[in-house]
């Protein structure tokens, strides 16, 4: 449940409480003692009536012994004639109020009618009901702020507290551990869960990253200095210093690729960078075509092109998709032997370019297929590249809102396919 509607129901739930509290206090506790306290009122009020009018009887003077009988008993008296004449009133604003509870009669006194009304104020200071009132309204209330302190304990307090420890338990290398509830506190923590977890995965991939960086970089580099220092120390024939010269070049030629790509990798990251271009697909893989086809011949290596889209057009930065050509045509030829092939096709599948490069090479185990696009993954057991290749092109080509994927071809090599969106 939401916190929101947490919330809601939580004080419809306590207005309601308190309500029936109180209703059921005024209901069988208060009114029942408060009706009582008015019917002896009253049943007092007769006998004070019947009272006063015994003493008008023995009387000479109504004014004055109505007077007496007030200050004595503590009530109000309105005496009036048959012709509506005031005879007393000790209470003048009392008569004025409207409905209250008072007695009043018409009695003869020496050959007259008079009306009175006598009223006194009910005594509420003995009735327990109303005195402890305010007392069952504070337990009313602790009961409610317990009720509050406990729910918001449960959901809200408990909850904070635990993500609260979640994170700085964090601090110190303990991963948190996922939510069961539904709660935004609980989606929270997961997130944070979920936030650590990729954390953890880029913190585990940075450290490859290095590892790799430093096995690839130091087999050449140990050869540099190998060969550097015969050539300081040891007196050797020319032919042998350019043999070792050369190889010191190759060797920084090596170094010079391992870090251009890990360059084009941090770079395909950024997807702010593509420049985007609007280019026909067959105009595209003619220059794939005039990039390629000399260089593969120079290596025994039969390149074909199968593309019969004359008006198709797409929307790319043109020099990070041909990194993707180079990258898997380059990955076949160290896989292809001799007088072997690398097929390129192209067809539209709905609104996608799909581009396929197959190649007659050794495919790659089953098993391994799903992890060839991974940083740093190599089939290569010599660890001659870097690995960052196929994960360079699933880069770009999600970036450019397509995906890729690999498979073993029924000629015993490796296909590539991936899409790129077609211009609508």
């Amino acid at each position: 449940m939401k916190m929101k509607r947490v919330t809601i129901t939580l004080v419809i739930s306590i207005f309601i409480l308190n309500f029936i509290l109180i209703g059921g206090y005024f209901r069988y506790f208060l009114i029942p003692q408060l009706s009582f306290a008015i019917e002896n009122s009253n049943e007092q009020l007769n006998k004070d009536l019947v009272d006063i009018i015994h003493s008008y009887e023995k009387s000479n003077d109504l004014y004055t012994t109505s007077e007496q009988y007030a200050y004595e008993r503590n009530i109000s008296i309105y005496l009036e004639n048959i012709d509506k004449e005031i005879i007393y009133n000790n209470n003048p604003d009392l008569w004025t109020k409207g409905s209250f509870y008072y007695v009043t009669t018409f009695f003869q006194y020496k050959d007259d009618i008079y009306l009175i009304k006598i009223y006194r104020e009910t005594d509420t200071s003995d009735i327990p009901a109303l005195n402890n009132f305010i007392i069952f309204e504070i337990i009313v209330i602790l009961i409610i702020i317990l009720i509050i302190f406990g729910t918001t304990n449960q959901k809200f307090i408990s909850p904070i507290d635990k993500l609260q420890k979640s994170i700085k338990n964090y601090k110190f290398g303990i991963k948190p551990s996922r939510a069961e509830g539904e709660t935004e506190i609980d989606i929270i923590q997961n997130n944070f869960v979920d936030l650590v977890d990729d954390l953890e995965a880029e913190k585990e991939k940075q450290n490859r990253i290095i590892a790799s960086i430093s096995h690839d970089i130091k087999t050449p580099l140990t050869s540099i200095m190998g060969y550097s220092d015969r050539l300081l120390t040891a007196n050797l024939e020319e032919d042998k210093k350019r043999n070792y010269i050369e190889r010191i070049h190759n060797k920084a030629l090596s170094l010079k690729t391992l870090t251009e790509e890990f360059d084009d990798y941090l770079s395909c990251n950024i997807k702010d960078t593509l420049k985007r271009e609007e280019i026909l697909v067959k105009d595209f893989m003619k220059q794939i075509q005039s990039d390629y086809k000399d260089d593969l011949e120079e290596k025994s290596i039969k390149l074909v092109i199968d593309c019969k889209m004359d008006d198709e057009v797409m929307n790319v930065d043109i020099a990070k998709l041909k990194r993707v050509f180079n990258n898997v045509i380059a990955n076949s030829v160290r896989f292809t032997e001799k007088r072997g092939k690398i097929i390129i096709k192209c067809k539209k599948v709905e609104r996608y370019i799909e581009f396929t490069i197959s190649d007659t090479g050794k495919g790659v185990p089953e098993k391994e297929l799903n992890k060839i696009f991974e940083p740093l993954f190599t089939s290569d057991p010599s660890r001659k590249i870097s690995g960052l290749g196929l994960s360079i092109c699933k880069e770009i080509v999600e970036t450019h809102g397509g995906y890729i994927y690999a498979k073993n071809n029924d000629i015993k090599g490796l296909d590539i396919i991936f899409t790129i969106k077609a211009k609508q």
